[in-house]
């Protein structure tokens, strides 16, 4: 459980980075205010969460974040002064995407060899388990990469560039 103090005009901390299951306290301390992270207000929310039910100036509301990404919000009351952004990422530990993605492999799903889009761009690929554990890394150096040795299954694929980290998921027939 992370803790976003509610008070003096702003969320503490507004910025929160964590991961898919974990729950957001928000706890009001003084003043009137209401989290505000609906669909309706921010269209590209995963899911929409707010405690529009509560009030008066001392409430808590907890909200549990099932779905992975970034999520805005504000106080609905004091739209201008304060703000919030919750980044949600995979269970596993594995970091989401940090770039936006001008890389790709594919076929998805495979079985012997995985082929990268942009792949002179990229540094070193690491292959994960559904459990976070790194079981594969290599420098990149020639395209297609031959999987063969990993067993059918759901794994992570991180690849390291230039411009950042992206993660993606890889189905192993």
């Amino acid at each position: 459980t992370v803790v976003v103090a509610v008070a003096n005009l702003s969320f503490t901390p507004s910025s929160l980075t964590i991961t898919v299951g974990d729950t957001v306290e928000f706890v009001n301390t003084s003043g009137i205010h209401w989290v505000d992270g609906r669909q309706a207000t921010f269209p590209s929310n995963p899911v929409s969460f707010d405690n529009q039910s509560q009030s008066g100036s001392s409430w808590t509301y907890t909200q549990v974040f099932n779905t992975v990404g970034n999520y805005d919000y504000w106080c609905g009351i004091h739209t201008a002064n304060m703000i919030g952004t919750i980044d949600v990422q995979v269970a596993s530990g594995i970091p989401t995407s940090k770039t936006k993605k001008n890389f790709d492999f594919y076929p998805n799903p495979a079985s012997k060899d995985i082929f990268f889009n942009g792949y002179e761009n990229i540094n070193d690929v690491s292959i994960y388990s559904l459990t976070g554990e790194k079981l594969f890394h290599t420098i990149l150096e020639k395209n297609p990469l031959d999987i063969s040795v990993l067993k059918s299954g759901i794994y992570f694929v991180k690849l390291n560039t230039e411009k950042g980290e992206i993660t993606k998921k890889l189905i192993i027939q």
